[in-house]
């Protein structure tokens, strides 16, 4: 994967180098020197709570908050289990509550292990709670050691009254000596958690979505994914051989009543929907592409994509726009987001939140943001969460 993450701040000069075309990802290092053995290992069953009974709130009644306010929630958040984490995909579940996902997490200093591999937080307004397990490890086990699931995009669906979270991951092996940041991204898989209005989601199961392919430049299924209709649209980035520093888009489709069929899985090939993955067509080309992990919304009756041009070393957070799943896409600047923000600090993966609505009508984008310098991060974590900004609505 393609995000930057925790590394040894030599790599601050690779960044610039074609080498980053090889598809790999900073090594974020644990605190503890049981991080490995306590990932919850691929067949453990845990129980999930609430640290705090966030309200459910209807929708008519949600907060309509500012940017400024967010960001004051962020900065003084102060979790055992989630100090800092990247990504923050959402979604809104049917009481009002907003479930957000995050890749590698570091807990306060003294917690166990020191980094886990995604964790979960929920608001209502501007009240924060975090999921927790029985289990010291993850909130999506860890497929076996040295191979975690990281989070790329969320959804909500009813399947037969009952509400889930749809989170589709990707399987990344860590430590892989092929690859410059030590990653490579092997799979994905959608992750399931039923949940109860005002309850804490529990997990349901993890369906393999795609076979272990040892590429980096293979296509990342889930790195973006929404409901629109009775289908679920799915949608995969993939990094090119050649020059481009970003990625390709590309898009699947299932019908909600049938998405645990594999084979009622459907690609477009750029002319219609047809069964055979190979022939997915590049709705977005590389060049002047995506991030690996995006968001793409159904906002006000189009279609919305968010990312960074040119992926996550580009410096402008950009909307591709349609009036269709799968395009053609109306490309616009957004918003300055330089990917060095500071010394040995890095701003990547905007993402999109119209389930947040703004005081002001905007449209909420989160940016998440890392450092190289793992001693600085653990005595100031705010360094290393997601940054809200807003743009405007497409």
């Amino acid at each position: 994967m393609t995000r930057p993450r925790y590394a040894a701040a030599a790599a601050v000069a690779a960044l610039t180098s074609v080498a980053l075309l090889l598809g790999g990802c900073v090594f974020l290092p644990g605190g503890d020197s049981d991080d490995e053995s306590s990932g919850s290992a691929e067949g453990e069953r845990a129980a999930y709570t609430m640290s705090v009974d966030c309200p459910s709130v209807p929708a008519e009644g949600t907060l309509r908050p500012t940017v400024t306010q967010l960001n004051a929630v962020v900065a003084e958040a102060d979790l055992p289990y989630w100090q800092a984490g990247d990504i923050g995909a959402s979604a809104r579940l049917q009481d009002g509550r907003i479930v957000w996902i995050f890749g590698d997490t570091i807990r306060r200093t003294g917690v166990g292990p020191g980094m886990v591999a995604n964790s979960m937080l929920i608001t209502s307004g501007l009240c924060l709670s975090q999921l927790m397990a029985t289990a010291r490890g993850p909130i999506i086990p860890d497929v076996e050691p040295g191979v975690v699931r990281w989070p790329m995009s969320v959804t909500v669906v009813e399947d037969r009254g009952i509400e889930k979270i749809v989170i589709l991951t990707g399987r990344i092996r860590r430590g892989s000596s092929a690859d410059v940041w030590g990653f490579r991204y092997l799979g994905s898989d959608a992750v399931t958690f039923t949940v109860e209005p005002g309850k804490a989601p529990q997990l349901d199961e993890i369906l393999p979505l795609t076979p272990d392919v040892d590429s980096a430049n293979q296509i990342n299924w889930g790195s973006a994914s929404m409901v629109s209709g009775d289908h679920l649209y799915v949608y995969g980035t993939e990094l090119p051989k050649g020059t481009a520093f970003g990625r390709s888009l590309r898009v699947a489709r299932t019908a909600l009543a049938t998405a645990e069929d594999k084979s009622t899985w459907e690609f477009w090939d750029g002319r219609g929907w047809q069964a055979d993955p190979n022939q997915a067509a590049a709705v977005i080309p590389a060049v002047g592409g995506v991030s690996q992990t995006l968001s793409v919304d159904e906002i006000d009756g189009a279609f919305v994509a968010v990312s960074k041009k040119d992926g996550d070393l580009g410096s402008t957070v950009t909307t591709w726009t349609s009036t269709s799943p799968v395009g053609p896409w109306k490309r616009s600047a957004a918003l300055e987001a330089p990917f060095l923000t500071g010394k040995d600090e890095f701003a990547y993966a905007p993402l999109a939140h119209p389930e947040v609505p703004l005081a002001n009508g905007k449209l909420l984008v989160s940016i998440s943001r890392n450092t190289t310098d793992l001693a600085r991060l653990e005595q100031n974590p705010e360094i290393g969460r997601p940054k809200f900004a807003e743009i405007d609505r497409p």
